[in-house]
């Protein structure tokens, strides 16, 4: 009981005390699979930021696969990582960890995932950045190990809204490669 006390008061209490930045981001894109089919992506990403770097939130992923016998799939993950600033270098490190359900439009069983993503922001200018980023992903329902690398240009348009252009590039149980456009919204 003394350690949960502890907890709350060094941990959860100071996450409750010290509001933090809520940013929400719609996206679009395309995913090219083994140099065979397209997949149309909706995607929409939320994370609340708390002053202490404890980043949480979530992501929705809409796929839409134009090729006859592959069924169409959502995606949904639950994310908890840490963001921080270093201060004079301009560099944002950040890692993030996430556990995700796939479901697909068809009788095919859902598939439950786990991520690992570590990344770094870098501002080159005022108003443009760059994010680039490794995720590691894995379940034990299939084949479906991956290691994804990213680059992703992002414009800061205002103190409340970007833009971000990203390309991945996935190796592992299958090879495909990914284009995106997020747009991101602080509150």
């Amino acid at each position: 009981m003394y350690r949960l006390a502890l907890f709350f008061i060094f941990f959860i209490l100071p996450i409750n005390s010290y509001p933090g930045t809520f940013t929400l981001g719609p996206g679009i894109g395309l995913e090219r699979i083994n140099d065979t089919f397209n997949v149309d992506l909706s995607i929409i990403k939320g994370l609340y930021r708390f002053d202490n770097g404890i980043t949480a939130g979530g992501v929705a992923m809409f796929g839409d696969v134009n090729f006859q016998k592959v069924a169409n799939e959502k995606r949904y993950e639950a994310i908890i990582g840490y963001t921080t600033v270093l201060q004079n270098i301009r560099i944002s490190p950040y890692a993030f960890i996430s556990q995700g359900l796939r479901t697909y439009s068809s009788s095919q069983p859902s598939v439950n995932y786990h991520t690992m993503t570590i990344g770094s922001k870098y501002n080159i200018t005022e108003t443009f950045y760059l994010d680039t980023s490794y995720r590691y992903r894995n379940t034990n329902d299939i084949s479906w190990e991956s290691n994804t690398y990213s680059i992703g240009l992002g414009r800061i348009i205002s103190n409340k809204l970007s833009i971000q252009a990203n390309f991945g590039t996935t190796w592992g149980d299958y090879n495909g490669a990914q284009y995106t456009l997020v747009f991101l919204r602080r509150f």
